[in-house]
């Protein structure tokens, strides 16, 4: 007799393998043995960082189908138009809407080039292959072309332009249309990026407006220093006699330092610039410097042959704004000039130490020391008892051959003491004694109060003429 025990084991065996073969909810999701996907959960799991940029559409547990989301179109470039810099950084497109009496305004005299009618000049730059299109419609709309020039290596050619009675917009179109790839502007000037002179010596000795005061031209001042170049800005209308007491052979030297002097004395600028202390005044300038070795010098026996040169011509004032040793014999040419009734003004010197230099130290001269805009002493100034009085000689801006630029030393100094001190001669003071007089009077104190060694007895003011 056969049991069905076995059987009933062997169909339950079936079954239970039957079922093991079935695949499972997990497996058809492509889990793991978790039954975790990572975070990519059937249909709704988000798209994967990678995926980025780009639509998910049909998407099903077998496979994903991505297409590439759309591009923006590309932006279209702005028309090429120069700009026009105005004053204060405003800056106007050169539009059709901005009429040419606009562009006067705005730019204003000297920001651009002139054509010989006056008018402004325009520049039209395009390739070279475009040049005779260029020409053509500007010719043919009624402008003149001034002159062209080519660019080889920049494969382009500049035409400048004259509008002559086209209107400013009627260029525009006609260029728009007969060669549009041109460009054109006006013709605008640029300047080197540099800022203008300080200038404080006028305000610090209470004169805002040096070019205000002019001597009358009986004043006659002498200077002896080295050459004064006669033809520069300042000095061509000025009352200027210049002499050598050089011989022949004696080295020239640049005309730097004596043009500084003399334009502080007598300079004629409107703007300030270079405007002297002292304009309108006579100027006699001995030239007495030569090159000796590597340096610039003179000797006792040029200084003397220029200070009978000045005597000669009725100097009233002096200026000698160089420095030397003690010397007897230079002290006694010094006190002859002054008996013949000579005011006579010195430099200080430059050695930065306390020391008697003539002819500053000489018992008959006026010694003049140098301040910056801040009222301090100019840090190589030398002192003294002699010292007496102090004027601005710190980056002071003053000429020299051609131009000017910033120098510092009692060298500079001195002459705006000169040019005070003739200011007084017109007002009656006719010694050295009555000029020292008045002087002390109108000084700020600096330093120690009263006459000291660095400042003397301050920083002289200015009087009116």
């Amino acid at each position: 007799m056969i049991s069905d025990r076995p059987i009933g084991r062997t169909l339950f065996l079936f079954f239970v393998i039957a079922l093991l073969a079935l695949p499972s909810d997990a497996q058809q999701r492509g889990g793991g043995p978790s039954g975790r996907d990572n975070g990519r959960d059937g249909g709704n799991e988000p798209p994967n960082p990678r995926d980025r940029g780009t639509a998910v559409t049909n998407r099903t547990p077998e496979y994903i189908e991505v297409t590439p989301a759309p591009r923006p179109a590309p932006r279209k470039p702005p028309p090429r138009r120069g700009p026009v810099v105005l004053p204060g950084d405003r800056v106007v497109a050169m539009t059709d809407e901005v009429r040419l009496g606009d562009i006067h305004t705005a730019l204003g005299p000297g920001s651009f080039a002139l054509a010989p009618d006056g008018r402004p000049e325009y520049i039209a730059v395009g390739s070279t292959d475009d040049a005779d299109a260029i020409a053509s419609a500007l010719v043919g709309a009624g402008a003149a072309i001034l002159r062209q020039r080519d660019y080889p290596n920049l494969g382009r050619r500049a035409f400048i332009v004259d509008l002559q009675a086209l209107p400013l917009p009627d260029a525009r179109q006609v260029l728009a249309a007969g060669a549009p790839g041109a460009s054109f502007d006006i013709h605008a000037l640029y300047r080197y990026a540099e800022a203008a002179p300080r200038l404080y010596a006028a305000a610090l000795i209470n004169q805002p407006d040096s070019p205000a005061c002019t001597l009358p031209g009986e004043v006659r001042i002498g200077l002896i220093d080295g050459p004064v170049a006669v033809d520069h800005s300042a000095l061509l209308g000025a009352a200027l006699t210049t002499h050598s007491v050089l011989k022949a052979n004696d080295p020239p030297v640049p005309p730097d330092h004596g043009t500084a002097v003399a334009a502080l004395l007598i300079g004629q600028d409107d703007s300030g610039t270079f405007a002297g202390f002292a304009t309108g005044a006579q100027l006699f300038a001995a030239s007495a410097f030569s090159r000796h070795g590597v340096r610039v010098a003179t000797h006792v026996e040029r200084i003397g042959a220029a200070l009978d040169w000045l005597v000669a011509n009725d100097v009233q004032l002096i200026n000698m704004s160089f420095t030397g040793p003690v010397n007897a014999a230079l002290d006694d040419l010094l006190a002859a000039t002054a008996g013949k009734g000579a005011i006579l003004i010195a430099a200080a010197g430059n050695e930065g130490r306390e020391i008697d230099v003539y002819p500053a130290a000489a018992e008959p001269v006026i010694s003049v020391t140098a301040v910056d805009a801040g009222l301090r002493r100019y840090r190589s100034a030398n002192t003294g008892a002699h010292i007496e009085f102090a004027a601005p000689g710190v980056d002071l801006y003053v000429a020299r051959r051609q131009g000017g630029h910033y120098a510092s030393g009692t060298s500079y100094a001195a002459p705006i003491i000169t040019a005070l001190a003739a200011r007084l001669v017109t007002q009656g003071a006719r010694s050295a004694g009555a000029v020292r007089t008045q002087m002390r009077d109108q000084t700020r104190d600096l330093g120690e109060p009263g006459r000291d060694i660095q400042f003397g007895w301050g920083l002289v003011r200015a009087t009116t003429c």
